[in-house]
């Protein structure tokens, strides 16, 4: 049998910040590859969005002194009922207000190929010896991931309670070689739309889709992101994202360390030299990932702007020979299913100690469920006539 991994426990920032080159080595190795459990998204989120009360709890797991996973928590402590300390464990990158929430996505436990079992038995095994949580709370995960194939088991076989919540859906494309073939791909309505909207867009005027490549490029870059990004959700009554300080020095700061690493993707189109969209996109490991963008919406109705920005975007991935297109969580209902996007769901994952605190959490938990689907039951409209449906969002 082999020997039992080694578990060694990072609880300070100064920690976090010294085993950058080991964690981006050791995520190059694994199937769990993802923009945002790169070292400088998570160690960048600490920096700005760390308040008292937190601390980080990154369990790394070695195997003869090398490095072949990574559990990259942090530890919450709050109160409930304004008595109870209630210890919360989550992923680095998430657990912030909503109103700057990052949103980190495809979160998981990092595991060298080949050691995923033992990797995860390894930090399961120390949650429960060290019993320093009373709740594991996991967002936005994929249904491959490791804390959702794996700990949930784990946590059923200990007869602790689990609750697992689909909260959306992953939309990617797997990007064919050339533009043509991904066409084809696309619905018969659809291969007919997208070629004809670019056509008509590129009579318009002159196109430009400039891609931000040097550093002294990113303050406009930013300045032009918030404003198209912003003139869009003020069409709708709300002042968006980057109406946050937080959010918007994370951004910056992240983009900073991303650009000389090529992983980062700033497109600006613009029509006759005015900037009409703008798309906020990462690269890393094939796969070009649309996170946050922005248009003109004056020029909504007439241009597109906002589908030309990715039909731009894609063809230059395809050019550039990525695998992957990845539009990351959206709705049951989206824009995204027009380009020929495969879907993936995402879930929350939420376990409960039997610790006391844990014990608690479990009746709140369970209390507040049922509660909320009375209120939905309640809320449902009355059907006026068979075959009535809601109306159309």
């Amino acid at each position: 049998m082999p020997e039992e991994l080694s578990v060694s426990v990072i609880d300070t920032g100064a920690g976090l910040a010294a085993c950058a080159e080991e964690w981006n080595r050791l995520l190059e190795t694994a199937a769990q590859r993802s923009i945002c459990l790169r070292w400088e998204w998570l160690q960048t989120w600490w920096n700005v969005y760390a308040d008292c009360g937190v601390k980080p709890y990154v369990l790394l797991l070695h195997d003869a002194g090398r490095l072949v996973g990574i559990a990259p928590f942090f530890c919450q402590l709050q109160k409930i009922f304004w008595i109870l300390p209630v210890r919360t464990l989550r992923f680095l990158g998430t657990g912030e207000p909503e109103a700057e929430e990052i949103a980190s996505e495809y979160l998981d436990i990092v595991a060298q190929t080949g050691y995923e079992a033992r990797v995860t038995q390894a930090v399961w095994a120390h949650l429960r010896q060290a019993q320093s949580w009373d709740q594991l709370i996991f967002n936005d995960v994929l249904q491959d991931s490791l804390v959702l194939t794996a700990l949930p088991a784990k946590a059923a076989a200990e007869k602790l309670v689990t609750q697992i919540e689909q909260v959306g859906i992953r939309y990617f494309i797997d990007l064919p070689r050339t533009w043509e073939a991904y066409i084809a791909m696309l619905e018969p309505g659809a291969a007919k739309r997208i070629p004809y909207k670019q056509r008509k867009f590129e009579r318009a005027g002159r196109v430009t889709d400039k891609i931000v490549d040097a550093a002294d490029q990113l303050p406009q870059a930013f300045a032009e992101l918030i404003r198209l990004h912003t003139l869009r959700w003020q069409a709708r009554g709300r002042g968006g994202v980057f109406a946050s300080g937080r959010f918007t020095a994370f951004h910056q700061a992240l983009a900073a360390k991303l650009l000389p690493l090529g992983m980062l993707n700033i497109r600006l189109l613009s029509l006759d030299d005015v900037n009409i969209a703008v798309l906020y996109n990462f690269r890393y490991a094939g796969t070009d990932y649309f996170y946050q963008g922005g248009f003109d919406v004056a020029s909504a109705a007439k241009h597109s702007p906002g589908i030309m920005a990715h039909v731009y975007a894609i063809a230059d991935a395809l050019r550039a020979g990525l695998q992957r297109y990845d539009f990351m969580k959206g709705g049951v209902i989206s824009y995204k299913t027009e380009f020929a996007c495969n879907e993936s769901l995402m879930h929350d994952v939420l376990i409960f100690s039997d610790t006391l605190c844990g014990r608690i959490l479990t009746c709140k938990n369970k209390i507040y469920r049922r509660l909320r689907r009375i209120k939905v039951k309640w809320a449902r409209p009355a059907k006026t006539g068979a075959g009535s449906s809601p109306p159309p969002e």
